[in-house]
């Protein structure tokens, strides 16, 4: 495991901060209470629609939130913004762990862990600023507003908008105004220990023209979650040594995080009309262990038992509600950097924006593969589970970098015509690497010697049972613009459009301990002149009111995969290679202020589904899979969606949101493996029209109630009450609709805040969970060790303090 070392950047801004706090001291203290309607999505300007708006006046549904309320509702990261979402969902696994990410119904992933990144797949786009990028574990820390777009973007956003796209907008330096910006808090979660969170930010003009803005945010979570290395039903003195101490076989509060990262921006005003901006972001994460509970196989949980009807979900913890079974221990280290060069330009009649990111995501790991070991190995004597002289774990090495370019132009004018045009450039790499270990593996698989083991021939190092390489280098040149007119002081369309070509080179390295899967191709695909639109209409009633009526297209770049001829029988193309998939989204909404003091936005939406991507595996000598990806049947996602706000008085605010779901495959379709070869003596699969996607709630409710209050002496102070229902969720595709799938039960939780405020600090204490609601969210399955169920995190406490100083 890499050690947690304090980055260079930190070094670096440690040093700006050191600075600030300095200057601080010497200026005069300033007071400048944030306004109230921060936290209101109507009166917060998005860049959303490719010019600064408000909200309320987008004809989409999106939804924004400022850095106060992001802060208040305590959501730090991606997983915190999902949560807190009505239509985007994800399991709540650990920190570990990427997930699988659906919104409006778009999903076919199974909603639990994964150590293997292929598997994760998601159905949003991601943007840093004006960078797309394919995961976003930045935490959110000095960001301005995070801004949620629901339903296709593929005109102004591109490749995988295929249902909405989040953005991270973060401060930028100011001119001729210095800032100290001081956040910390302390919290604990039931079973766990103390952890901190804090992040500090600078800004300081350096002259008429420059100014340097640096934030750092260091995190240190202490886990909840305990890690025991051999199953309960060993005895004492039974099992395998401890890893990494062999001493040891319990690991108390396993499942911790540590985080530092931070950014610097400089900003040069080079005229009153051109200003350049520079930034690097930089962040580290340590994220250790798995939470969860180990239970019972459901064998073990069986036995005497007559007619036992126990599910792996249901059977008795191995030890207790917060302890996982895992030899090896279990974490991964990321790393993101990102360097931007931002050109703005007031030109005459309309304004230029460029931007030119390089970016490098890299995650390095290893995990307990103790159950997929027995099931790969265990057939050798000596290398079984009950032999007891070893067992698997697995180590991923996962990268993704690139260079993205956009300039596009805006127009500026007081007139009914308004454009957006740009252009787009992508250069990007990406290496998903796993392997899997049996130590002993060389040691005993020679000895047999009807195997036939020779690692000389397979290749690979000693210890090595799998190894995967699955590279891909992918570039895209795009034009892209909308044009909008006002037809009458009341309606206005808006059409758009996106043409790209692109060019995808797939590299795939496989290789096992007996050569039988051995795979080293390389790929090639691409299309020109490939096209996505957009139409937008709306209609003012009042000021206040309007309706709008939305038809966009989103897609998902194609790919290759690393499956091979076997055995005479050539696999067939639309196997071997997987073409981009789309969305057509229909969805006819209302926005505004239906009655005094009450704000609605809600919708209705149809999404059409095409060509749709999902997973796929070729098998090799009828025991070893190649996983991959394939284009099934088409499929079909409706849903309406709610977003309301009333103030009851000056001094109170209820708010209130729902969504309600549901995907089904829209058509039955048979795909095979191999070409020109019988179903019978094929690899075949079959989805059946009417099978339901799964992945989202059928509904999900927020609702939330928040009181402020000034007092004569200049404090303020607030309290709010929050919940959260989320429905039943299938927990995987289904293939056939009358096949059974488990599904995650419902539950409701609650969250509380208390603040305090005057002059420039703040204190706030919180709690979230606070009637510590178990409910069942995702799982891992750990085959005869037991299923790993995780559960919602449990309740917890804390308090933050904050000081501003500009």
């Amino acid at each position: 495991m890499l050690p947690f070392t304090k980055c260079r950047l930190s070094l670096v801004i440690s040093a700006v901060l050191f600075s600030g706090v300095a200057h601080a001291q010497e200026a005069s203290s300033a007071n400048e209470e944030q306004a109230k309607d921060e936290k209101q999505i109507e009166v917060i300007t998005v860049t959303a629609s490719g010019r600064p708006q408000l909200a309320s006046e987008i004809p989409m549904n999106i939804s924004a939130m400022t850095e106060a309320e992001l802060r208040e509702k305590r959501i730090a990261n991606l997983k915190d913004l999902i949560a807190d979402s009505v239509e985007i969902s994800a399991p709540g696994n650990s920190a570990r762990f990427a997930d699988s990410v659906s919104v409006r119904g778009l999903n076919v992933s199974g909603v639990n862990a994964n150590n293997i990144q292929q598997f994760i797949r998601t159905t949003m786009a991601y943007y840093l600023d004006a960078t797309p990028l394919p995961n976003i574990n930045y935490r959110i820390k000095d960001i301005n507003r995070v801004e949620t777009l629901l339903g296709p973007q593929g005109t102004l956003y591109g490749a995988g908008s295929l249902g909405g796209t989040i953005r991270y907008i973060t401060n930028q330096p100011v001119l001729d105004d210095f800032q100290f910006d001081f956040n910390t808090s302390l919290y604990q979660t039931k079973n766990g220990g103390v952890s901190n969170d804090t992040d500090i930010v600078v800004n300081v003009p350096l002259g008429e023209r420059l100014a340097l803005r640096a934030s750092l945010a260091n995190l240190n979570e202490k886990g909840y979650t305990d890690r025991q290395v051999n199953p309960s039903w060993l005895a004492e003195g039974e099992g395998f040594p401890g890893n990494p101490n062999p001493n040891q076989t319990l690991y108390k509060d396993d499942d911790y995080q540590y985080v530092t990262g931070g950014k610097v921006a400089l900003l040069w005003q080079l005229s009153d009309d051109v200003k350049l901006t520079f930034s690097h972001i930089q962040q580290d994460q340590l994220a250790h262990g798995t939470n969860g509970a180990a239970r019972l196989p459901v064998d073990r949980a069986c036995e005497g038992i007559a007619d036992c009807d126990l599910s792996s979900f249901e059977t008795p913890f191995q030890y207790n509600d917060h302890t996982i079974v895992a030899r090896f221990e279990e974490y991964a280290d990321r790393e993101l950097t990102m360097d931007t060069l931002d050109l703005d330009w007031q030109l005459s009649g309309m304004k230029l924006h460029s931007t030119t990111s390089y970016y490098k995501d890299s995650s390095i790991g290893q995990a307990d593969y103790a159950s997929q070991g027995d099931a790969y190995y265990g057939w050798i004597p000596g290398l079984a589970l009950d032999d007891g002289n070893d067992s698997a774990y697995m180590t991923f090495d996962n990268t993704y970098k690139g260079l993205t370019h956009e300039t596009r132009l805006t127009s500026d004018t007081d007139s009914r015509l308004s454009w957006i045009a740009g252009v787009y450039y992508t250069d990007q790499k990406r290496n998903f690497r796993f392997s899997e270990w049996f130590e002993q593996l060389d040691d005993i698989a020679s000895q047999v010697s009807w195997l036939g083991f020779d690692r000389a021939a397979v290749g690979g190092v000693p210890g090595q049972g799998y190894e995967e390489d699955l590279g891909s280098k992918y570039k895209e040149l795009a034009l892209f613009g909308e044009i909008g007119y006002d037809i009458t002081d009341k309606l206005n369309v808006t059409v758009g459009a996106r043409v790209f070509n692109y060019e995808d080179t797939g590299l795939a390295l496989i290789r096992d301990y007996l050569g039988t899967t051995d795979s080293n191709r390389e790929f090639s695909n691409k299309e020109n002149g490939e096209s996505f639109y957009k139409f937008n209409a709306s209609y003012k009633f009042s000021d206040e009111v309007f309706a709008y009526f939305t038809y966009s297209q989103g897609f998902r770049r194609g790919g290759t995969n690393g499956f091979r001829d076997e055995g005479g029988q050539v696999v067939a193309d639309d196997v071997q290679n997987y073409e981009p998939d789309s969305t057509d989204n229909l969805e006819l909404g209302v926005k505004g202020y239906l009655a005094d003091g009450w704000y609605v936005q809600t919708n209705v939406y149809q999404i059409n589904w095409n060509n749709v991507q999902t997973y796929f595996s070729q098998t090799i000598d009828g025991i070893f899979p190649v996983n991959g990806t394939t284009n099934g049947p088409d499929a079909v996602t409706r849903g309406w969606e709610l977003n309301s706000r009333y103030y009851l008085t000056d001094n109170i605010t209820l708010s209130y949101a729902t969504a309600t779901t549901e995907g089904k495959w829209d058509e039955t379709l048979t795909k095979c493996v191999y070409q020109d070869v019988a179903q019978a003596d094929n690899e075949c699969r079959t989805w059946n029209k009417g099978g339901l996607l799964g992945g989202s709630p059928k509904w999900r409710h927020n609702f939330g109630v928040r009181y402020d209050t000034d007092f004569d002496n200049g404090m303020t102070a607030y309290a709010s009450l929050n919940g959260r229902y989320v429905s039943k969720v299938q927990n995987d595709r289904q293939d056939d609709p009358t096949s059974p799938v488990f599904e995650y039960p419902s539950y409701t939780t609650f969250s509380a805040n208390i603040g305090f405020g005057k002059d420039n600090w703040d204190v706030a204490i919180w709690a979230q969970n606070l009637t510590d609601e178990d409910a069942i969210v995702s799982n891992l399955n750990g085959g005869v060790l037991g299923r790993r169920t995780i559960a919602l995190t449990p309740r917890t406490i804390g308090i933050n303090f904050s000081y501003k100083y500009y």
